[in-house]
């Protein structure tokens, strides 16, 4: 099992949903990923065969979690939900037609507890493929 594996148990995905490959760099206010999984013809994302660039936001939620649990944000159990997500920008109309590494990176804008803002951008063969924010919120348990 390597590292991104151990960070992956912290976190509700499994299989191929486990979209990134390997943790570049990071510090508390950014996290860069890389992947070939936009590649792979068992990405669960795909619909018919293909995988729209629209998925470049479940990409960059997966590294922000990752980036969460890295800063000790996100533990025990925590589930964070993508509740928005703002000023999308794509370069491309699908991902999966790009032959080199996607390179994931997202910057934290702001943070309360567990809850987070996060900038994104989507890079592969030498340039910008998707861009925008998502908003991560843990999710409430409901009240009886």
């Amino acid at each position: 099992m390597n590292a991104l594996d151990d960070l992956y148990t912290k976190l509700p995905h499994a299989g191929d949903m486990r979209l990134l490959d390997q943790v570049l760099e990071w510090d508390r206010d950014r996290i860069q990923c890389m992947t070939d999984s936009h590649r792979s013809t068992t990405n669960p994302l795909r619909q018919d065969g293909r995988l729209s660039a629209v998925n470049a936001v479940e990409y960059a939620a997966q590294a922000a979690a990752i980036h969460g649990v890295l800063c000790s944000e996100l533990e025990g159990g925590q589930v964070l939900l993508l509740a928005a997500v703002h000023d999308l920008e794509f370069e491309v109309p699908r991902l999966d037609g790009l032959k080199a590494p996607l390179q994931v990176s997202v910057g934290l804008e702001a943070r309360s507890g567990a809850n987070a803002i996060y900038r994104f951008r989507l890079d592969s063969d030498g340039g910008c493929c998707a861009r925008g924010a998502i908003t991560l919120m843990q999710r409430r348990e409901a009240r009886a």
